[in-house]
């Protein structure tokens, strides 16, 4: 760790920092056996002169403060006084002046006990700034501060004052929230004065400054550290908030609360995220319905619903229960009917369900059908059902379709018809285009064979009469053109005098007109 300050100095923090944690977590029951090892090691270390004095390591201006305190906190004996760098802290100025003086003894000398001096302190923020969040020293209880409290006991009533005193002197965590509640509950209550909420906010921001040190979260994510970090006294104000309907009277007074806390400790939003992400996050979680559906038993279930019905409870939202019950295909036969009942119980409509039909299988998800089938039944159809009902693959053995189907017909029948002719229509529109075009093409052959005949026909009929090529040409069938042909035939026969003769009388008359 000595050698490796100036070229490396995270990796002796690091080093310093374990060995500092290592005392009271390596086995709690035996921490002061320990701590006598570690310290009977330091001074060996000493005593071999592997190092003439161990305070320029542990008094290093290159280590975090957090980290130097920690260090005087465990090893005092090894350390030197803290006083000169909180004179060179405060001539600010001077260590300005002599940062670049001293930089070169700190980095070549560490025995030098000068070398404790600490360098500016933007030095120090800009070497120091990847590390803050690394140290946090291992905070003990909180040392009692009767004096930053005694202005504002003064203030509350005396039962208030009693529950907060027993807060201050309480020492179990357990026996803090049961005092805390009393609290809540006390606030709660109909003759509460609201004007002691700024009073009370005070108090407990005081009482409570180690929940507002270091991280949220754990470090380690495990059943009992995230049981212990939601564990804290502060947490019961948002337990209770979650837990009030908006339109009781107290929710607004715990919410006043909550305002005067955040105004004198702004982290206390961070700590209320718990319980502003934890609806958004189970109700798309299909893991924590499952551990919830897999241990309760018929009676918790109908607790369950009863829940559900009465609107305090949710448990599924429109835009993910598709996502949870296609999970819930694989689970367990009663974990599935727990599953759609619970859904049942909801008033989400069943169209936001109706695609799992595209995966339920006739062997393989009984219960899902039944489930399903059953609240079909319930249901007027539409084209969506109708069109997924249609969509299941054919099977012998598979009844779905048929069932529902029989059933609509009985009870909607002019509707399904209706629902039904919708989607043949949809679904032949296109072949029917693709029909119209092919019969086109057809007559278009035809056309091209009836007029290459013609020409075939005037060959043939060369040495015939004009009578016969006339016969020839009219079909038998048509009863008006043969009458035409031989109203031609009449006009052929007769001489041209009498055309002559025709032509005459008509001029005639035409002039005695």
């Amino acid at each position: 760790m000595h050698h490796s300050m100036k070229p490396h100095p995270a990796i002796t923090a690091t080093l310093l920092d374990f060995m500092c944690r290592i005392i009271p977590n390596f086995y709690p029951p035996l921490e002061a056996h320990v701590r006598q090892g570690v310290f009977n090691s330091l001074t060996h270390i000493v005593e071999k002169r592997v190092l003439a004095h161990l305070a320029p390591l542990f008094d290093n201006p290159k280590l975090d403060k957090e980290l130097r305190a920690m260090l005087r906190e465990k090893f005092p004996e090894f350390c030197s006084s803290p006083s000169p760098p909180i004179e060179v802290k405060i001539e600010e100025p001077v260590s300005m002046e002599m940062d670049n003086h001293m930089s070169d003894k700190d980095d070549s000398c560490y025995d030098n006990a000068e070398a404790a001096f600490s360098d500016d302190e933007e030095d120090l923020n800009s070497k120091g700034k990847k590390r803050e969040f690394r140290f946090h020293p291992i905070k003990e209880t909180i040392v009692e501060e009767p004096v930053d409290i005694t202005p504002f006991l003064d203030q509350l009533d005396e039962s208030l004052k009693d529950k907060v005193l027993q807060l201050q002197k309480g020492s179990d965590t357990e026996a803090q929230c049961e005092v805390m509640q009393e609290i809540v509950d006390q606030v709660l209550e109909e003759d509460f004065d609201s004007e002691q909420l700024s009073v009370l906010a005070s108090c407990l921001q005081e009482l409570f400054k180690a929940h507002f040190r270091g991280e949220v979260l754990p470090e380690e994510i495990t059943e009992e550290s995230l049981e212990e970090s939601v564990g804290k006294p502060l947490y019961l104000i948002f337990r209770n908030l979650c837990q009030m309907q908006e339109d009781n009277s107290g929710f607004s007074l715990l919410l006043d609360l909550l305002s005067e806390l955040y105004q004198k400790q702004p982290k206390i939003g961070y700590h209320l995220l718990y319980y502003l992400k934890f609806p958004d996050e189970t109700l798309r979680s299909g893991e924590l319905l499952n551990m919830i559906v897999a241990v309760i038993d018929s009676a918790q279930l109908q607790e369950l619903v009863c829940h559900v019905m009465m609107g305090n409870l949710v448990m599924f939202r429109k835009d993910s229960v598709l996502n949870i019950l296609i999970q819930s295909l694989d689970w367990e036969t009663f974990e599935q009917y727990c599953t759609w009942q619970l859904f049942l119980a909801h008033s989400i409509p069943l169209e936001a369900i109706i695609p799992i039909l595209q995966h339920l299988k006739y062997k393989e998800h009984p219960e899902a059908l039944s489930c399903l089938l059953l609240q079909l039944r319930r249901e007027k159809p539409s084209e969506e059902m109708v069109k997924m009902v249609l969509s299941r693959p054919c099977h012998p053995d598979d009844q779905f379709t048929t069932s529902i189907l029989r059933h609509w017909g009985l009870k909607h029948d002019d509707l399904l018809a209706e629902h039904i002719k919708a989607l043949l229509i949809k679904n032949n529109s296109l072949p029917r285009k693709r029909q119209r075009f092919s019969d086109l093409f057809s007559l278009a052959e035809e056309y091209e064979d009836s007029s290459s005949k013609p020409p075939k026909s005037r060959r043939k009929a060369a040495l015939a009469s004009p009578r016969s090529r006339k016969s020839a040409a009219q079909p038998p069938n048509n009863e008006e053109e043969s009458a035409s042909s031989s109203a031609s035939e009449e006009e052929d026969t007769k001489p041209k005098p009498t055309k002559r003769k025709r032509k005459g009388s008509s001029a005639v008359g035409s002039d005695s007109d």
